[in-house]
């Protein structure tokens, strides 16, 4: 028998902790002595440890109770294996759930930076309409209307761009660069600031289309929004898409030009 301070120390827990086992029925002291003294044999030891591990991995107090509860010796270990299989799928769908979140937090921090709070009623759209959607790597990858022109590799290549709420690099730079022709909408296209702009939006473009120029532009067609509904790609309106449209179109209508000055 082992005195409940002596196991308290022993375990590495609070006496209140002890107490509140027993409260709960979860672990009964083995006796308790006239004078309110409370003592635990070794299988009561044995049980503590069980309850601390399974807390450890993640266990609540009431899914350990119910693990341990009248529990057959000759039956212990197949509960044990059923039990961690479903602790083991639990922190599966947590871990879904908790990556969706920060996706959606990431998709939520793009747009505002993007566009401010005035359009998050068509992100709120979006977001739920991505929620039957699986995640992959963190990202709901973006869906593509066929296209007859395309070939299996080319659609392969624009579901791996990257897209608002992703973590990449790729994915950051991309916004970043987007934020800064969101500030020069209201001014000119033409500018040397929109046009310095317009230069590294379209090298990007290059490294992510892989130099497929054509693919490129089969993309920028396929992305414009139609009037009044939500764009498709989250942050590219009307307005901004028609901006850089213009700022890099006059910064390929001049490229040559520029390489030659």
């Amino acid at each position: 028998m082992i005195r409940i301070g002596a196991l308290a120390k022993t375990a590495n827990i609070s006496k209140r902790t002890l107490y509140h086992y027993e409260h709960i029925g979860l672990l009964q002291p083995t006796r308790v002595s006239e004078n309110g003294y409370r003592f635990y044999d070794n299988q009561a030891v044995i049980r503590l440890q069980k309850i601390l591990l399974l807390k450890s991995i993640g266990y609540t107090l009431e899914q350990i109770k119910e693990l341990l509860q009248n529990q057959n010796p000759a039956d212990e270990h197949d509960h044990w294996i059923a039990s961690l299989h479903e602790q083991i799928e639990l922190i599966e769908r947590k871990k879904e759930e908790l990556s969706r979140k920060q996706y959606y937090l990431r998709s939520t921090l793009h747009t505002v930076r993007l566009k401010g709070t005035e359009h998050l009623q068509d992100l709120m759209q979006v977001l739920a309409a991505m929620n039957y959607r699986p995640l992959s790597d963190g990202i709901i990858p973006a869906e593509f209307r066929e296209e007859p022109s395309l070939t299996v590799e080319e659609v392969e290549l624009l579901k791996r761009l990257p897209v608002l709420g992703g973590s990449s690099s790729k994915a950051e730079e991309l916004v970043r660069l987007l934020e800064q022709a969101g500030s020069l909408v209201a001014s000119s296209p033409y500018s040397s600031e929109a046009q310095e702009l317009a230069g590294r939006l379209y090298n990007m473009a290059l490294d992510l289309f892989e130099d497929n120029e054509t693919l490129l532009d089969v993309y920028w067609e396929m992305i414009p929004p139609a009037d009044g509904a939500t764009p498709v790609v989250m942050g590219m309106d009307s307005a901004m898409m028609s901006f850089v449209d213009e700022m890099i179109g006059y910064y390929l209508g001049h490229r040559e030009e520029n390489r030659h000055e």
